[in-house]
């Protein structure tokens, strides 16, 4: 066999590989379009008997037998988008009612499956249909390894009140990344008073090594009950709590607050100093206006920009403080205040965000 002749064969089972691909790809679509064709009716069909439920025009019996003649990921879709729109007491009715139903009794065994995305379909049903027996299921949700799992099961929370379940919850904070951590904010909510009882004593564990997450969290809470911890740690040995107790101390204008503050604003850390001048930018104390000014020459131009952002809120003194600025001596605060000066007003509040 030549050369040529071992290419043409490969050439052609190429060919013949590549028309099976397209033919899988066309049948695999032709399939779906079918499935969808089929299923569609039935969608329709829960979404009716839900509208009609929900107005108080029909049995609930009608949305029940809808939902078990769905495929149970469909089902779980329809909860998932009809939760937001039905009242709390006629939503609780659906739950409860749910836990009789043979496929949602199935749901919930997959809380244990080894294959994620069944972990994963327990944790978006119970997010909207969890009952008080479900909590140990959650828990564990809410601990499993997998992100879209335990992000799926926190959203539990904002429709069970359980202390267990909060505290699951805060303890997982400290490892998620920042829009995550974000988005459990919104879920503790309706647990404030759990979140803050707690909060008050994991930020006294001066050896914590999750304490600059927590902080961050106290901080983006905002809850005046907190003050006076996030004040403490401003004297915190590690700067990155210390960045975030500058960075939340701008939420609470008292008179510690701006005392701590004044302190970080000649901090050695040069991410104390900018989130302080920014805080205390935010409460506009008179007194702090010449540290603001002398944060003007610091050696760092994120220092600098957030010094010059936090003048402009202290209305005509601190422009004017920019203005002197602008003809000093000192190049580096020279520069900055020309530039926020000329900053349009949308810059700069997006800047100072």
């Amino acid at each position: 066999m030549t050369a040529r002749h071992f290419l043409t064969i490969v050439a052609i089972v190429q060919g013949g590989l590549l028309a099976a691909l397209m033919v899988l790809i066309i049948l695999n679509r032709w399939f779906r379009l079918r499935r969808s064709g089929r299923l569609n009716p039935r969608r329709e069909a829960v979404d009716a008997s839900m509208r009609r439920w929900a107005a108080g025009t029909a049995p609930l019996a009608g949305v029940l037998v809808g939902l078990a003649r769905l495929p149970t990921p469909l089902a779980i879709d329809a909860l998932v988008k009809w939760s937001a729109r039905v009242p709390g007491e006629r939503w609780r009715q659906l739950a409860q009612a749910l836990e009789h139903t043979w496929w949602a009794r199935l749901v919930r065994t997959n809380s244990t499956s080894a294959r994620w995305w069944k972990r994963l379909e327990c944790a978006r049903f119970l997010s909207v249909a969890a009952m008080p027996h479900d909590v140990a299921r959650l828990t564990r949700l809410i601990n499993d390894r997998h992100p879209a799992v335990h992000v799926a099961a926190v959203a539990s929370l904002e429709r069970m009140e359980n202390t267990a379940l909060t505290l699951t919850a805060l303890d997982r904070l400290p490892q998620l990344a920042p829009t995550v951590q974000a988005y459990y904010a919104a879920m503790l909510l309706r647990s404030r008073p759990v979140v803050v009882e707690h909060l008050q004593k994991r930020l006294r564990r001066a050896d914590d090594p999750a304490l600059p997450r927590l902080a961050e969290f106290a901080a983006r809470l905002g809850e005046p009950a907190l003050r006076e911890r996030l004040t403490a740690l401003a004297d915190h040995r590690d700067p990155e709590v210390r960045v975030q107790a500058a960075r939340a101390l701008g939420s609470f204008p008292h008179r510690e607050s701006v005392a701590a503050l004044k302190r970080l604003v000649t901090d050695d850390a040069w991410a104390v100093r900018a989130q302080a001048a920014r805080s205390l930018g935010m409460i506009a104390d008179v007194s702090t206006l010449p540290l603001l000014q002398a944060a003007l020459r610091d050696d760092v131009w994120w220092v600098r920009l957030r010094s010059a952002l936090a003048l402009m809120r202290f209305a005509a003194q601190g422009r004017n403080a920019l203005l002197e600025a602008e003809v000093g001596g000192d190049p580096f605060a020279r520069a900055m205040a020309q530039m926020v000066l000329g900053l349009p007003a949308q810059a700069l509040a997006e800047f100072a965000a």
